[in-house]
This record gives structure tokens, sequence and C-alpha cells, in this order.
């Protein structure tokens, strides 16, 4: 391929540019190996395109030279198509249900907003990740919601919380400790991430599948901030809550004692409820009941989820492992969450909250597919091309990668930082 010296120049500067495009950056690179001789095979392998797309970007070339380089990129064709107004008023839109802006929807995804935007500004974008852009923009994340009953009655709710909270006060002031408790289960189980593997190999690796789970029961003093933690032995039920709570009381035999918690079907048990009459072994403690469906205004359950979120990123050997760091990791600590003090999101103000509560159905959507390589597609280019590896699932967790070299074979230790497959990305 001929290659004239002021285009050999050109692709030069657009080759080391690190403000082009990275496919204006890997067709000058074919060029310009192509007209030292280089193997289209060869150069198919060096820019990570197969070889019939290097021989369109040739045709290309040899039909109108550097503007083939540059087309479909130049000219800011991939830039933002509206403008600020509209931009804003699409964040306004994405503030009420798309049925408010005339797009027959429950709720926004990707879809729904390239329709929003074809009937309202008439564009149209080329890309889902222009889209994930100004979902973005408008305040918007690829994120789960929080699913609460349908039957949960935010004013009640409110109501009562009132009630309790002037309650714990009251008891706190006349020498209780006050416990916020609760039930939680654990599992244990190994999952299957991407890491990086040499490309053409097929990799095997043994995993363990086998399931095990533990419930615990936990009671946070909400004057020290300290969790009582005791195991359940089997399932949560009535009989079991006896137990555990005379554990409890053995462990604080000379205070006055207030707990605080929800409305499960085995704290209202009768055999339960009896007791805590008076003259009964449990007449030392004073039951506050929650709300129905509030799960989030119990302060033990901020406990769980923070215990369970610093964990969740070790693949442990096993499940009495994992069952040990969860109890060090709870006791080893204090919380200070209280009734005043809980990381609530305040549901009135969520940009998108309306009834019925739908799930996704159909088809998967593109801002359902991973995009987990997008931010890093240069890197992963030179990856490839350099050391010879792609993306594999193995065994592992969540939220970061590892790579392993062509002709290295990979073995999976409890420390192995693997890279998330398929797991919601927020843009």
């Amino acid at each position: 391929m001929l290659v004239e010296l002021r285009e050999w120049e050109i692709l030069q500067n657009w080759k080391r540019d690190a403000g082009s495009f990275v496919v204006v950056r890997l067709k000058a690179e074919a060029i310009m190996l192509a007209s030292e001789d280089v193997p289209i095979a060869v150069i198919g392998r060096f820019v990570d395109r197969s070889v019939s797309t290097v021989l369109s970007w040739f045709r290309d070339w040899h039909n109108s030279r550097l503007a083939s380089v540059v087309t479909g990129h130049a000219g800011s064709e991939n830039a933002a198509k509206l403008t600020s107004a509209q931009k804003e008023e699409a964040r306004e839109a994405l503030a009420c249900p798309p049925s408010e802006s005339g797009v027959p929807a429950e709720f926004w995804d990707v879809p729904t907003l390239e329709k929003l935007v074809s009937l309202r500004f008439d564009v149209e974008y080329e890309s889902d990740s222009s889209l994930h852009l100004l979902m973005k923009f408008c305040g918007m994340s690829f994120k789960y919601p929080d699913a609460f009953d349908g039957r949960r009655d935010e004013q009640n709710i409110a109501t009562r919380m009132a009630e309790v909270r002037d309650q714990v006060t009251g008891l706190m002031e006349a020498g209780y400790e006050v416990f916020a408790a609760d039930e939680v289960r654990l599992d244990h189980e190994a999952e299957t991430r991407r890491t990086w593997l040499p490309i053409g190999v097929r990799t095997n690796m043994h995993v363990d599948r086998e399931k095990a789970a533990q419930s615990y029961f936990g009671a946070l003093n909400l004057a020290s901030g300290n969790v009582h933690l005791e195991r359940i032995e089997g399932r949560q039920n009535a009989e079991q809550m006896t137990h555990v709570l005379a554990r409890f009381q053995r462990a604080h035999p000379n205070s006055k004692i207030a707990i605080v918690w929800d409305n499960a079907s085995w704290h209202h048990a009768k055999e339960l409820k009896r007791l805590f009459e008076p003259g009964q072994i449990f007449d030392t403690i004073t039951l506050i009941p929650l709300p129905p469906y509030a799960p989030d205004h119990n302060p033990i359950e901020h406990v769980w989820n923070h215990s369970k979120a610093a964990i969740a990123n070790i693949q442990h050997e096993t499940p009495s492992h994992t069952f040990s760091a969860f109890e060090n990791y709870i006791r080893g600590r204090n919380f200070h969450y209280s009734f005043e003090n809980l990381p609530v999101t305040e549901h009135s103000s969520d940009l998108v909250q309306f009834p019925p509560y739908s799930v996704l159905k159909g088809p998967a959507t593109a801002n359902q597919r991973s995009l987990d390589m997008l931010p890093q597609a240069q890197l992963t280019n030179l990856r490839e091309r350099k050391f010879g590896i792609t993306p594999t699932r193995v065994c592992g967790t969540r939220r970061s990668h590892s790579e392993t070299p062509a002709g290295v074979p990979t073995i999976p230790t409890t420390r192995t930082i693997l890279q998330r497959i398929f797991n919601p990305i927020e843009f």
C-alpha cells in the first residue's frame, strides 16, 4: 500500500494523539503497517480487528485516502446532539413517570429514554453509550431499587416511629438498656466471575459447590453501639428464639432491658409471648414493636448490611471461615446507629417511584448488558495484543480483576482478585 510522506506524517500524528478516537488511531496504525508490507493477518491481530474489517479499512483508504480514517468520527458526528436547554428538559422529564411525557412505560430505561428523545427532540442516537451518559447527566444511575412491600404505609410508619423514639428516650432516661434486635441469615456459596486467561485455551476450574447457611440473632445496644450476637441453631422460629433470648438475658443479668424488634411471625407466637408475662422468665424484658413493613427503620438492619458488604469481596475456603469472618467483624467494632441516625433514603424524593412495583420483562435491553470493559477499552486492547489474554469466567468474588499472562496457569486462592461479571454498573 502506497502512503505519501505528508499522509504518513498525518497518520503518525493521529496515531500518537491521545485525544483521537480509538478507531482512528487503529486505522492509522493499520495503514502505516500495510505500507511497510506487514501481512494483513498480523495487522488484524495487532489492532485487534478481524481480517475482513482491516480489508474494509484498506478499500476505504484507496477510495478516499485520509478522509476514510476519520469518516464517522470527525465533524462532531458522535458528539452530544441535545442542546443544554434540551438536556435540562430531559432531566425534568426523567423526574416523573414516563407516561407523563407521553411514553407508554412504567419506568425509565434506555429504550424508554430513546423514545423520549426521539419524540420530543426528533433526535436519534446511534450508540447506547450516549444514552447512558444522558441518563447520568439527568441524575440517574443503573442500580437495584429498594424493594418494599406494597402494603407499606409511610404515614403510619412515620407516626409509629415517632412513638417508638419517644418510648426509647423515656426508657433510656429511666436506666434501661435499649437494644434494636433482629435475625439475619448468612449464606456461603462459590460464585463464577471473570479473570484474564490465555486466548484460545479452554480453562477448567474445579469449584466447590457446597452451599451452607447460618442464622443469627443480633441485638444492637443503642447507647454503646456494641452488638450481642448469637447463632441460631436450625430454623428461625419461636423455639429457637426462646433459647437465644435466654442466653441474651443471662449475658445481662442485672439490667433492665428493652428490645425493639420487628413483626416477624415467630415474635408473635403465643408460646413465646407468654414468657414475657409477669412471673415468667422474660418478665424483665420490655418489648417495643416496630411498624410493619419497615425494616429500614431498624438500626440492626444496617449493621447486617454493613457487615455483609465488608466480607462480600473475600471468597473464604469453607462455610465456617465465612461465618467466623462475619462474627469477628461484628464483634470487633461498635456501630453507632440509632433511631435518629439511620442511613435511610427519603422515598418521597426518589426520581422514579410510582406503583405498581414492576419487574423488567422480555429480552434483555442494552442497559442490562455488561459494560464492564467500556471505561478501559484502550487498556483492554493493549493487554490482549501484548499479553495474549482474554476475559474468561472463573470462580471468585466481585468488583475487581486480575490478569494472567499467556502460558501461565491460573491457581485460584482465597486472595485472588477477580473481575465482576454481569453485575449492575452505575452510569
